[in-house]
């Protein structure tokens, strides 16, 4: 039940426990799956008006709307975090989460857009393709998680958030611990993505392991919500590899 997504580790806190509902009243594959298509159908549709919106500003003006992007990122970590320590609220905050990550990943991508036109289309095709093929491999089978598979995911996980957090106090000082171009530079965001594409069998596996002890069904949409969290982690990866390769 260990995920390296801490609002899948929520779900592994909470399985186990007999909540006395009927099935009807129980999470199922069907439902979390309609709503997982619900909430990122949701994410790239607002996502794309939010791009499109961006994109005008800076032809026109020369500028991204920093302060949406901005004001869109911490209100969905905030989101995030009443998500993940009260579920019940998923209904309601997991639709919002998605209109909020789709605001923040819209204006972001416009940056890249703008720089290689075309880059946010193959980003997004390219997420696709790595999430149902993780999800094939699972299913299937063919890569099972194990307990050594899941301490090593979430040892890079946490090795790579360290990491990041670093960085960021690097270039607070003018510097920068993370190449941003170059085969190193390649190099760890192949490896980054490759932990984030792989995190999401841990995500699958947990939420199969909740669905089969009888979680309540709230919890379909915290399961889409924590999907989500990992999708859009491994969206933003690949946007950054695909923009190395371009320059």
């Amino acid at each position: 039940m260990q995920s390296s997504n801490p609002a899948i580790s929520v779900i592994g806190k909470t399985a186990g426990y007999n909540f006395g509902g009927t099935a009807e009243q129980t999470a199922t594959i069907q439902g979390t799956t309609t709503k997982s298509i619900i909430l990122v159908a949701v994410t790239l549709i607002i996502g794309y008006m939010a791009m499109n919106y961006s994109l005008g500003q800076l032809y026109y003006y020369g500028k991204a709307p920093t302060f949406l992007m901005g004001f869109s990122v911490i209100a969905a970590f905030i989101v995030s975090l009443v998500t993940i320590f009260k579920p019940t609220t998923a209904p309601i905050t997991a639709p919002i989460y998605a209109v909020l990550e789709g605001v923040g990943l819209g204006t972001i991508s416009s940056l890249f857009e703008a720089k290689a036109p075309g880059i946010v289309t193959t980003a997004v095709m390219s997420t696709f393709v790595v999430v149902m093929t993780m999800l094939f491999l699972w299913k299937y089978k063919i890569i099972v998680p194990t307990q050594r598979f899941k301490s090593i995911i979430m040892g890079a996980v946490a090795g790579i958030f360290v990491l990041y957090i670093l960085n960021m106090v690097f270039v607070l000082f003018g510097s920068a611990l993370i190449p941003t171009s170059g085969p190193l530079s390649i190099l760890i965001s192949l490896i980054v993505c490759a932990v984030a594409a792989f995190s999401l069998i841990l995500d699958f596996d947990a939420i199969q392991c909740g669905v089969d002890q009888g979680l309540p069904k709230y919890f379909e949409y915290y399961n889409a919500f924590s999907l989500l969290v990992t999708i859009c982690w491994l969206y933003i990866e690949i946007l950054k590899l695909l923009s190395k390769r371009e320059n």
